[in-house]
């Protein structure tokens, strides 16, 4: 793959740090009528990209799932009727009869390989509802260093979890759920045809909900993971702390930072603030959900709050 290939949506780069929206997931509430006319047209006109339709009565679950495939790799999913949602049965004569309850309606898709200006499909999926919602979002920070480069800090993570499949091909996954980090080779993840590395971190975020309509006002809340580059140039004044330089030697070639006391952990940490901590950008991320929002509803009933 090209690196052109690799940011299908809009990016956002400042510090040659480069920022992108990788995945998202959205949900509105609509009716069983207009459901069966989503399911009429992925009976019928769509019905050759539907890879899978299924259902499921697990709680967690949606009770209708779709996954569909728009050509080879690239595919979404959505879903109707949660299971934890209450059935309405009830018939209202006022509509002919037709029980008018609405029910959670999800779609979840990547915008760096789905872009909705490419095919009826997310077009038309997304007008079905003038109120839309942000349920959460993964967040694609690629760093032109590689992954051997880095020092993580997972204070306040129960979970660290490597995948070490030799050198620098691995994958690291620190926390769970709202902030969860995954770090990778991303050059070797996706095969990509570049001189030089590529690290991707990942940070999943849940939005709790926000409204479309409002995303003018929305603004990230500074969540980022706190890294460090691994190029730590020694001082005269370090040779002074035997102790702590043999500490930070042992950082710098793979200890993790978390198995320190928090006294030493303090202390390094302080040695990496100044010019080795990386920066991440805030308005950065805002910007690029923001105009992701934009880019997919600009064509909707969508009325900007």
């Amino acid at each position: 793959m090209k690196i052109e290939n690799l940011y299908h949506a809009k990016k956002q780069e400042f510090n040659n740090i480069t920022y992108s929206i990788d995945m998202i997931r959205l949900k509105c509430y609509i009716s069983y009528s207009k459901f069966s006319e989503i399911e009429f047209r992925f009976a019928t006109c769509w019905k050759k990209y539907v890879k899978k339709n299924f259902s499921s009565s697990q709680i967690k679950n949606f009770f209708y799932n779709y996954v569909i495939e728009l050509e080879e790799g690239i595919s979404f999913w959505f879903g109707f009727l949660h299971n934890s949602e209450k059935r309405q049965a009830s018939i209202d004569k006022k509509y002919g009869g037709i029980n008018n309850d609405t029910y959670n309606f999800t779609i979840e898709f990547n915008p760096n390989k789905l872009y909705y200006s490419d095919n009826d499909i997310i077009y038309y999926l997304l007008s079905v509802s003038s109120d839309w919602y942000i349920v959460s979002y993964d967040i694609a920070i690629d760093l032109k260093v590689n992954i051997l480069d880095l020092i993580w800090d997972m204070s306040g993570k129960h979970l660290e979890k490597i995948d070490n499949r030799g050198f620098d091909n691995k994958t690291v996954y620190i926390g769970t759920g709202n902030g969860r980090v995954k770090i990778y080779n991303k050059k070797i993840e996706s095969n990509l045809e570049i001189t030089g590395n590529l690290t991707r971190i990942e940070i999943s975020r849940v939005a709790d909900e926000f409204e479309v309509r409002k995303m003018k006002i929305w603004k990230y809340d500074n969540f980022f993971p706190c890294i460090y580059l691994n190029n730590y140039v020694y001082s005269l004044s370090d040779y002074k702390n035997k102790t702590l330089l043999a500490v930070l030697y042992a950082i710098q070639n793979g200890f993790p930072l978390r198995n320190l006391t928090r006294d030493y952990r303090a202390k390094i940490k302080n040695m990496l603030e100044g010019g080795y901590k990386i920066k991440f950008d805030n308005d950065c991320v805002t910007k690029a959900l923001s105009q992701i929002i934009y880019s997919y509803f600009y064509y909707t009933n969508i009325k900007w709050w």
